[in-house]
């Protein structure tokens, strides 16, 4: 009289896994569906704070604390300025924070599994990058030489001029631009494109994994080569060959906030996959054996724009026209420090 009891749980719990499953959108074909404008419009680093140690989770009083931080920044943003005010001081660091205070800015905190998230990255444990003792990224090695930041186009960086802005992939990290992107899915191909920055990855869907040999006769660039494959309900997505000037802006060479991005021995491999009509679980981890002691593990939880909300493009316009400048800028910086000497 045991078996029927035995049956009913497996067919109960059988029913159960397919209703959950039956509730996420769904292709012609069946696959996960993860057409449409997706946002991470979260208030998570991407680098665990150091006083969180191992914890990647807040605390109910923190998360309670820090929404309320998140309410009275907006709220200084949408004040009136004084029109009385005074000018900046003479020789102080202007930003473009009148143009960012127009950005859309996170209003929560990211929550994972229950757990509101302290970083995007999760490993290593104490939610930090690992890099080795000599990191050399493309900028570090024209340092190592001699040559300044700006004194020429190639040591301005990726970001300054505009080919790429920093993170590898959208999504991977936050910007403090745009946290938006989109993506296109068919039954052969899989297209992100980030609002910013704004450059499209198309992605051909395999069968499965494939042998290394797929990246041996391709050049390295922006992003890199990819190639997807279905692992039951996930999207998995390996990419090498990225280029070596993608490296994270050269101002700071070792950078607080993101990964050593590219080396000739980078390759990330991502994780999509459908939890609800309106989330996607995405998970990346990155691999350097030259730039880190131990691969990089991040989780983003995405979520749908509502409300008829599209992505527009961020155009960059100092690598069109104004490096020039830049690079005017800095030899006159020169010129004056020669005269002081």
């Amino acid at each position: 009289m045991k078996l029927p009891v035995v049956v009913i749980q497996i067919t109960f719990f059988m029913f159960a896994h397919a209703k959950t499953q039956a509730d996420i959108p769904r292709t012609a074909l069946g696959r996960p569906d993860f057409q449409g404008y997706w946002e991470n419009l979260h208030e998570v680093p991407e680098q665990r704070p150091e006083s969180f140690g191992s914890r990647r989770a807040y605390t109910k009083e923190e998360v309670a604390e820090l929404l309320a931080g998140i309410q009275n920044s907006q709220a200084a943003r949408e004040a009136a300025l004084d029109s009385g005010r005074a000018p900046p001081d003479v020789g102080a660091r202007i930003t473009n924070r009148a143009d960012d205070d127009f950005d859309e800015f996170p209003s929560e905190l990211m929550q994972i599994n229950g757990e509101y998230r302290t970083s995007i990255i999760i490993k290593p444990e104490n939610g930090r990058v690992q890099k080795t003792d000599s990191v050399l990224d493309y900028y570090e090695k024209f340092r190592r030489q001699g040559y300044k930041n700006y004194d020429g186009p190639e040591m301005a960086g990726a970001n300054d001029r505009c080919l790429h802005m920093g993170w590898v992939f959208p999504y991977m990290g936050t910007t403090g631009l745009s946290k938006f992107g989109q993506i296109v899915q068919t039954d052969n191909f899989f297209m992100i494109l980030g609002e910013y920055p704004y450059i499209p990855r198309i992605i051909p869907i395999r069968k499965g994994k494939v042998k290394d040999d797929y990246f041996a006769d391709r050049f390295p660039q922006w992003m890199g080569h990819s190639y997807a494959y279905w692992d039951e309900e996930k999207l998995k997505i390996f990419t090498k060959k990225i280029r070596d000037e993608q490296s994270n802006a050269p101002a700071n060479a070792l950078t607080t906030n993101g990964l050593p991005v590219s080396s000739a021995n980078s390759s990330v491999e991502e994780t999509y996959e459908v939890i609800s009509e309106n989330q996607i679980l995405y998970r990346w981890e990155f691999f350097d054996d030259e730039f880190l002691s131990e691969s990089v593990v991040g989780e983003v939880l995405l979520t749908r724009m509502g409300g008829g909300r599209r992505i527009y493009e961020y155009a960059c316009h100092e690598g069109n026209y104004n490096l020039e400048l830049i690079l005017r800028g800095a030899r006159r910086a020169d010129w004056e420090r020669s005269q002081t000497n």
